[in-house]
């Protein structure tokens, strides 16, 4: 009983991203740009702005650095007059966010490596946005890899005029949520 809202992307992997809501879905927008390794979906549902993005993995980071996807989304998203949410896998770690211990034969790199910047995600909290997840909550909050999570690359992030609206954001556990995608989701409740 879901509406599909599907975003065709840039991804040479054939990775797309898509919205799934009970509510119809207004206005959509397909922001396909080239700086994207994948693409920014907008969808509206009951006049608010709703944003989905997939920032670049490790394999196709040398053609879309994550830092400059950032810098493009933030431009889309220096337009949008009022309340909006910015959702996704950024395949970036918060500064000062833990990590946890990978599974055997998995090697930490990039930003899971002790010492590393962890810059992708900083111009986002210095624009005003609001990590929907660590205001809420002081524990890790892995969701990558569903079964066997270590690392949080999956965020919600609420814009100012948004951020007191939040009642709830939660990582989605269990084994159907697990075998559903290789990362674990995110539940965002917002008060009307």
């Amino acid at each position: 009983g879901l509406q599909l809202v599907f975003g065709e992307s840039n991804s040479i992997f054939d990775v797309h991203v898509a919205w799934l809501s009970r509510r119809p879905a207004g206005r959509v927008r397909n922001h396909r740009l080239a700086a994207l390794a994948k693409t920014l979906l907008e969808v509206e549902v009951d006049g608010l702005e709703l944003f989905v993005a997939h920032l670049a993995s490790r394999h196709e980071e040398h053609a879309h650095p994550r830092d400059r996807e950032l810098g493009e989304i933030l431009r889309v998203l220096g337009r949008v007059d009022g309340p909006h949410l910015l959702v996704g896998d950024f395949n970036a770690l918060r500064p000062g966010d833990p990590v946890g211990a990978p599974p055997p034969g998995v090697e930490p790199r990039g930003d899971a490596l002790p010492g590393a910047p962890r810059t992708v995600l900083a111009p986002l909290m210095a624009a005003g946005y609001v990590d929907c997840y660590r205001s809420l909550h002081d524990d890790p909050g892995y969701t990558y890899p569903a079964d066997a999570p270590w690392l949080r690359l999956d965020y919600a992030f609420a814009s100012r005029e948004l951020a007191p609206r939040l009642a709830a954001c939660d990582v989605v556990r269990g084994d159907l949520a697990a075998r559903a995608s290789d990362h674990l989701p995110l539940v965002v409740e917002l008060r009307s």
